[in-house]
């Protein structure tokens, strides 16, 4: 089989013009002469009234079978991140011997996959496919969650990688990039099948604190107990009998981690799903967290800063031999959350150098989104402050 070849550019010039220019001129080169099969590409809130222009420059230049992407608050282009200011960033591929299809979903069709709808009818991908699925939605217009669950379900063992478009925050402030349209509402992606794999690599950024507990009573989203304790309770004995550091992160950036597979016994880092503390009840002992909660499932506190970020991030791609199985990655869609970022290093480019210092140079081109999609434990979910890296590589 032929092989992956991408390219990618980025420019943080306020001119429109050079920007396109110098981030096409980065991708032909990079191509060396390759057509073009997918363009990806995202721009940040300055540049969203030019969607026309930058898709007609896009296509005019490079040609791909496929264009898609939207609008953030920051984007990641090559070793860069930019946040807060103009820029634009392009990944494009030479894809040989991989299938396309390109999606634009809007909320009434999800409404239609929840009423009993057939999920290959309206994604016009056929379920028998091993497709993965790179995905850019709207937060205020779409309901993701619900058709990450459908993906889930009809498509056993594929990918969904993507994140939320982040230019503002009320409806109608996104934009959605499709070959030659451009949307403010739904969901735009792309089914790839063929030649071409994504890996996934899913970086909630935390680390565990106390022991992993079993919830014993609780209603939708409040635990109501613990180990057979009061929640509120047990979570202070916990935190007292914490280091202080730990005792001082939990103050603004205590979370929680609820398991995905049940029947596991012994608990690794990925198996927690990380949900937000939202409050506790003083009077009734309960904790409320954004995400429903059942009785049996287990549970384990979690904190998060700058260090704990870092040091998961770096284990898990350093850990990402296993999926890559010997294959090398061809480029890298980069989908971090925009609490990220300069906002938690205070410095630009930390997680776009450490993908780098991992897996190699490769191109890159991602955003700072405002949900970010990845799986976990094999199943999809959106998800806040992470990190979720899609390495293109080629099928085994």
């Amino acid at each position: 089989m032929a092989t992956l070849r991408f390219a990618s550019g980025v420019s943080n010039s306020p001119s429109l013009e050079e920007a396109l220019e110098t981030v096409l001129s980065e991708i032909e080169s990079g191509l060396g002469g390759e057509s073009v099969d997918l363009a990806i590409v995202f721009i940040t809130t300055p540049f969203a009234d030019d969607c026309v222009e930058i898709s007609r420059a896009v296509n005019g230049r490079l040609h791909p079978r496929c264009l898609i992407g939207c609008t953030g608050a920051g984007i990641i282009g090559s070793d860069q991140e930019f946040e807060e200011q103009a820029a634009l960033s392009v990944l494009a591929g030479s894809l040989p011997d991989a299938e396309l299809t390109p999606l634009y979903l809007q909320q009434d069709e999800i409404e239609t996959l929840m009423n009993g709808g057939r999920v290959p009818d309206i994604l016009n991908v056929a379920s028998t496919e091993s497709s993965d699925f790179l995905l850019l939605p709207d937060p205020f217009s779409f309901n993701t969650q619900a058709l990450l669950w459908f993906l889930d379900e009809h498509y056993p063992g594929s990918i969904n990688i993507g994140g939320l478009a982040s230019a503002g925050f009320q409806p109608g402030c996104n934009r959605l990039f499709l070959n030659d349209q451009t949307y403010i509402s739904g969901a735009v992606g792309v089914a790839l099948s063929g030649n071409i794999e994504l890996v996934p690599i899913v970086s909630q950024g935390c680390r565990p604190i106390g022991k992993p507990v079993l919830v014993t009573d609780a209603h939708e989203n409040t635990i109501r107990s613990l180990a057979g304790q009061p929640a509120l309770e047990l979570l202070q004995e916990m935190l007292e009998g914490s280091p202080e550091e730990d005792q001082e992160l939990a103050q603004n950036a205590l979370l929680i981690g609820t398991v995905i597979d049940e029947y596991k016994t012994d608990f690794d880092q990925g198996d927690f799903l990380i949900r937000n503390m939202i409050g506790g009840d003083p009077a009734t002992g309960a904790i409320s967290i954004n995400d429903y909660v059942t009785m049996g499932q287990t549970v384990q506190f979690q904190v998060r800063d700058a260090e704990s970020a870092q040091e998961d991030l770096t284990c898990l791609l350093e850990g990402s031999g296993d999926q890559l199985r010997g294959r090398t990655p061809a480029a890298a869609a980069v989908f971090n959350c925009n609490g990220r970022g300069a906002r938690l290093y205070g410095e630009r480019n930390r997680d776009i150098s450490m993908i780098h210092d991992a897996i190699g140079k490769v191109p890159s081109a991602g955003f700072f989104c405002a949900g970010e999609i990845g799986p976990i434990a094999g199943r999809s979910f959106i998800h806040g402050f992470t990190s979720s890296i899609g390495l293109f590589v080629p099928k085994e």
